[in-house]
């Protein structure tokens, strides 16, 4: 889900890494802010953040259904 919500196919991670080191790491910090905000512990890396708010957009879009693939 996460793929589709991003518009990559198997290898969004590194893109991902890329995103989260711009602007002098400023949307890691705003990650790491979400995660403070969200009450989740320290251990919760920013990149899970981030995983878990894709995937939310992504199922509220319907996103991943078995009808987009074809099932």
């Amino acid at each position: 889900m996460v793929s589709q919500v991003l518009g990559t196919e198997r290898a969004h991670l590194n893109p991902v890494r890329e995103v989260l080191r711009a602007d002098d790491g400023a949307p890691h910090r705003r990650l790491l802010s979400i995660r403070k905000e969200a009450g989740l512990p320290e251990e919760i890396s920013a990149l899970r953040v981030f995983d878990v708010i894709a995937w939310m957009d992504g199922k509220n879009r319907g996103l991943g259904e078995r009808s987009d693939l074809g099932g």
